[in-house]
């Protein structure tokens, strides 16, 4: 370029790379359709090319956007994570930090994490339990100021800032005194937390590169699924961390090993820029601080955490 382009005019470009859409980042923007347009037509005239092209009903980055994009993102996200610092009460302790999770990942990995912070009095934390899709939804929305995701395969990572949290490892369970399960062809009956069976999928793709059987019980909470389980409904794959309390116990067993360890990563995300609020830098810090992982099955971002699972973040999530 041999101009220069105004902040607006580069952030309507960062809005559309990141949205898909001229309308969606109009609505991110508090613009109008026309001004955005406008903006970006602005940009490629000083770039002498285009930045995007039409792409079903939305738009697609050319390489040049991406580019573009690469140099100025992290610029802009710096100077608005600034401007929102400096906003009347952006460091007030006793504004509440709005957390979602997975009901089973907010009591076994979020909580006791985050206890020391609570117990100090530094920081209110306001907890909303739900799935991917819909956290990282709010998190855009700003409903949310941070999320536990993990599920990232179409979701706007553009727009997000996402930091590996841990990873889960996946088990295959029955009552003690049940038969090894060896192969597909078993018949016994299975529990999972939807018809789809997410985690069984994987496990199965991974084991024996088919499909898990159609469940014979489905219920959307784990820690139900693990309790059904071990009442004899059937037998089903869980994250590790769920069902340790029960092996140890002896009231559940692992009727399966794979040759290698099969499971899921996952995220802490915030919309890009806000995790730059102090009173969310804290949370997300104390998330995410590298302290010995308490929960069987729950591995922690840093070390060895990273090599058995690198390759999962890549294909389909194993959750909703």
């Amino acid at each position: 370029m041999t101009h220069r382009a105004d902040l607006g005019t580069l952030r309507s470009f960062l809005a559309v790379y990141r949205s898909g859409g001229v309308a969606r980042a109009a609505d991110t923007l508090g613009l109008s359709q026309p001004a955005v347009s406008r903006h970006v037509k602005a940009l490629e005239r000083l770039a002498g090319r285009a930045l995007f092209e039409r792409s079903g009903r939305g738009v697609a980055p050319t390489e040049e956007a991406h580019l573009l994009a690469n140099r100025i993102a992290g610029h802009l996200d710096a100077l608005d994570g600034a401007l929102d610092v400096m906003a009347p009460g952006a460091d007030d302790s006793a504004t509440p930090v709005l957390l979602g999770a997975p009901a089973d990942l907010l009591e076994a990995r979020v909580l006791p994490r985050l206890a020391p912070l609570l117990a100090a009095g530094a920081r209110t934390v306001h907890c909303r339990i739900g799935l991917s899709p819909e956290l990282t939804e709010a998190l855009l929305q700003d409903e949310l100021d941070l999320a536990v995701v993990t599920k990232i395969e179409g979701a706007p990572t553009r727009s997000l800032y996402l930091r590996h949290l841990c990873d889960e490892e996946f088990v295959l369970i029955g009552r003690p005194g049940d038969p090894p399960y060896r192969e597909p062809r078993d018949a016994r009956p299975f529990v999972g937390y939807s018809r789809a069976m997410p985690m069984a999928r994987r496990y199965f793709r991974s084991c024996w590169d088919t499909f898990p059987p159609e469940p014979a019980l489905t219920v959307a909470d784990m820690r139900a699924a693990v309790a059904a389980i071990r009442a004899g409904a059937g037998l089903g794959v869980v994250p590790r961390y769920l069902a340790q309390a029960g092996l140890d116990a002896g009231a559940l067993a692992i009727l399966h090993t794979p040759e290698g360890p099969v499971g899921n990563a996952i995220y802490l995300a915030a919309r890009r820029g806000r995790e730059r609020l102090p009173r969310v830098q804290a949370v997300f810090e104390q998330l995410c601080q590298r302290v010995p992982a308490r929960t069987e099955g729950v591995r922690s971002d840093q070390g060895a955490a990273r090599s058995s699972w690198e390759a999962s973040r890549n294909r389909v999530s194993s959750r909703p």
